[in-house]
C-alpha cells in the first residue's frame, strides 16, 4: 500500500489479492486439481458443460431454454431470404448448411437420454422456412440421424468429428453441384495419418481439464488426423487474381475443425476459399467477408454458409442491427 488512505479504502487489499491470484506457485495446477476433484467426486462439468453418458459432454449453448427462441429464428431466417435473394441479384448463389446439435444427433449419449423438447422444432423450423424463402438449404440432420449409430461428433467436443465432417461435405456438395453443375475442376488428395493422436475437446477445456492425467477427466478424443491438399496446379495466377472466385465458405468454428474445409474440396473437386471464423456466429463471419474487397472485387459463384441451428435462435450480436451490408 502506498498509504493509510489505501488500507482504509480496501484498494491495498484488492492488490494483494490480485498479485496473490497472479503469482501464486503451481497456480494452473491447483486449478486443474481442483477442477479434477470437482469431476470425480461431483461429477461436476461446470457452468457451460453438461456430462453425458460414457463420459460424454455437451454444451450448455445446445440445450438452453429461451422464450424469445423462436421470435429469433423467425426473424433471422428473414435476414437469410433477404440475404440470399440480394446475392442472386450479383449471380453468387447461397447455399446454406443447416448444422444440427451435437445433442440432437447423439441424443442418446444424453444423461437423460432424451433431447430437450422445448428446442425440438428448432431444427426444421429453420429448415422449412429457409427452403419456402427459396434458399438453397442442405438438411445435414437428414442424413446425420439415420447414421448417429455411428459417432459423427467428438465425446469431448461441440464439433463433427472427421466422420461427420466428411458425411456433411459429401451432401453440401452433392447440392452444390445440383445448383452449379459447372464449378472449374480442381484435384485434391485427402490423406491419413498412420497412427491415431489424443485430441483434447473444447469441452474438456471449458472444464478446466486440458492439461491433467486421462484418469482425472473423461478419456480425449483419439484420431488419426485427415489432411487435404491441393494435386493439380493452380490456375495462372492463383485463385485470388481470377476473375472469379468458384466457391467462397463462410460460418464457425465447425468449418475450422475436422478437417471439413478439406473434405468439402474433396467432394466439390473444386477450389475453396475458407474464411469461417471461430466464433463466427450468425452475423459476424458473413458481415466480414461481405465488407471485403475481395467480395466486391472476385465475388463467387457459390457462397456456401455453414449455420449451427443454435445460432438462429441466439441473442442479436453487437452489430447485428446493421445488417450485411449488401
Amino acid at each position: 500500500p502506498s498509504g493509510l488512505a489505501e488500507i482504509r479504502s480496501g484498494v491495498a487489499s484488492d492488490k494483494f489479492s490480485k498479485h496473490l491470484d497472479n503469482h501464486l506457485p503451481a497456480r494452473s495446477a491447483l486449478i486443474a486439481t481442483a477442477n479434477a476433484g470437482r469431476y470425480l467426486i461431483f461429477q461436476g462439468a461446470g457452468d457451460s458443460v453438461r456430462l453425458g453418458r460414457d463420459e460424454w459432454l455437451f454444451s450448455v449453448e445446445e440445450l438452453a431454454y429461451s422464450p424469445q427462441s423462436m421470435a429469433q429464428l423467425n426473424k433471422r431466417v428473414s435476414k437469410v431470404v433477404s440475404l440470399s435473394a440480394a446475392l442472386a441479384k450479383r449471380d453468387v448463389t447461397l447455399v446454406v448448411a443447416l448444422v444440427p446439435d451435437k445433442a440432437r444427433v447423439h441424443e442418446r449419449q444424453l444423461s437423460n437420454g432424451q433431447y430437450p423438447h422445448w428446442l425440438a422444432n428448432r431444427y426444421p423450423t429453420a429448415l422449412q422456412g429457409l427452403r419456402a424463402g427459396g434458399v438453397h438449404t442442405v438438411d445435414l440432420l437428414g442424413v446425420m440421424a439415420p447414421a448417429s449409430t455411428q459417432y459423427l461428433f467428438y465425446a469431448t467436443d461441440t464439433h463433427w468429428n472427421q466422420d461427420g465432417a466428411d458425411l456433411a461435405a459429401k451432401t453440401i456438395a452433392a447440392q452444390v453441384h445440383a445448383a452449379v453443375p459447372d464449378l472449374p475442376p480442381t484435384q485434391v488428395a485427402t490423406t491419413a495419418a498412420d497412427r491415431q493422436t489424443v485430441r483434447v475437446g473444447d469441452l474438456l477445456r471449458l472444464m478446466g481439464l486440458a492439461d491433467v492425467p486421462d484418469w482425472m477427466r473423461p478419456n480425449p478424443d483419439q484420431e488419426a488426423v485427415r489432411k487435404t491438399a491441393r494435386t493439380s496446379p493452380p490456375a495462372q495466377g492463383g485463385l485470388l487474381d481470377d476473375l472469379t472466385v468458384p466457391v467462397v465458405l463462410v460460418g464457425t468454428s465447425y468449418s475450422q475443425r475436422a478437417n471439413f474445409h478439406g473434405a468439402l474440396q474433396q467432394h466439390l473437386a473444386a477450389e475453396v476459399l475458407n474464411v469461417a471464423k471461430d466464433g463466427g456466429g450468425f452475423f459476424t463471419s458473413m458481415r466480414t467477408y461481405l465488407s471485403d474487397d475481395a467480395f466486391a472485387s472476385a465475388p463467387p459463384r457459390v457462397l456456401i454458409w455453414e449455420l449451427p441451428e443454435r445460432v438462429f435462435s441466439e441473442p442479436d450480436k453487437d452489430g447485428e442491427a446493421v445488417g450485411f451490408g449488401l
